[in-house]
């Protein structure tokens, strides 16, 4: 739809049916989608791609802790943006998020006017909260 094939998003969650579904609605919109179902593939995938243009990275993933996956890819790379899904913030969360590096986060389930509005607003460089 709005972006072209040049912007590639890397879609993190660990939950297989739920990433792919998020995956369709990306490639509606037009991205190229890699995905990981954790921190670890994630940080691969980083490293070996770096025409990543935004990290979509769920808070909750099985075993791991989504701040602490979006400290690690921050360190591995201080530039990548990274949006945060989840069902639900609560403002201490939000905060610690902000302050890890975070630029926005998106709330699942996701919705397409949503997802597309928050993505356009990361790439721009655009904090959302």
């Amino acid at each position: 739809m709005s972006a072209g094939p040049q912007v590639t998003i890397l879609l993190v969650d660990d939950d297989p049916l739920l990433r792919g579904l998020a995956r369709e609605l990306l490639e509606h919109l037009g991205y190229q989608v890699e995905v990981a179902g954790g921190g670890a593939e994630a940080m691969e995938l980083l490293r070996r791609l770096p025409q990543v243009g935004l990290v979509v990275l769920d808070y909750w993933l099985a075993g791991e802790d989504g701040s602490e996956v979006l400290a690690a890819l921050k360190a591995q790379d201080p530039g990548v943006r990274v949006l945060v899904a989840s069902g639900f913030f609560d403002p201490q969360e939000v905060e610690r998020l902000k302050e890890a590096g975070a630029l926005g986060i998106i709330h699942k389930p996701f919705r397409l006017a949503a997802l597309e509005a928050r993505i356009k607003q990361a790439l721009a460089g655009q904090p959302g909260f």
